[in-house]
């Protein structure tokens, strides 16, 4: 008997004890009266909701009202502690997840991009060794004619020398066998005409 309290006890007090710690939050929709006076009393022009954009025309004070104008023209007062610069969160929010997904489309773009500029290099990495290995035979090529050219003109040179060389050593050699017939042509002939035999 003495089992029953109690188990009805327990029964109540665990839904109590996990009540307490489920997280809740404050909603961010927010009506706002706008009233035809600056009273709580005053009668009611018209519901403004968080988010709606409004001009300020006239303050009382942060603690007080504001006149203001709604976006579809209309006019009243309404309490000015619910006035801020800034957007509501939730549309500010908003916002933010649109610029987040820009930003996230923006970034695939550009990853796309640099895929295919990665692609473009690869494909354009062996064009480029091989003008790179152009240019260098090209210049050894050019190193090489330059070589050339300096030995045929000094072969051309030697060429010229030797020619000079051997022109000379043919009139040498004609005036020394000129040298040693002379004298014996001259000596028959002196004989011939004197009838030396």
């Amino acid at each position: 008997m003495n089992r029953v309290p109690l188990l009805l006890a327990l029964a109540l007090v665990v839904p109590l004890a996990h009540a307490e710690g489920t997280p809740q939050y404050i909603t961010d929709d927010v009506s706002v009266t706008l009233r035809e006076a600056p009273r709580n009393d005053a009668g009611s022009v018209g519901v403004l909701h968080s988010g709606d954009q409004v001009a300020v025309l006239e303050t009382l004070g942060e603690q007080s009202f504001a006149r203001v104008r709604s976006s579809s023209g209309v006019e009243g007062w309404m309490t000015a502690r619910y006035l801020s610069p800034q957007p509501a969160a939730r549309d500010r929010l908003s916002q933010m997840k649109s610029d987040l997904d820009s930003a996230r489309a923006q970034i695939k773009s550009l990853q796309d991009e640099l895929k295919s500029a990665k692609a473009q290099i690869d494909s354009a990495r062996p064009a480029f060794e091989l003008s790179q290995e152009n240019t260098q035979l090209k210049s050894a090529l050019a190193a090489k004619q330059q070589a050339m050219d300096a030995v045929t003109l000094h072969f051309d040179a030697e060429r010229a020398k030797r020619a000079t060389l051997i022109a000379g050593a043919g009139l040498l050699s004609g005036g020394v066998i000129l040298g040693l017939l002379l004298p014996w042509l001259l000596q028959n002939r002196r004989r011939r005409r004197y009838g030396d035999f």
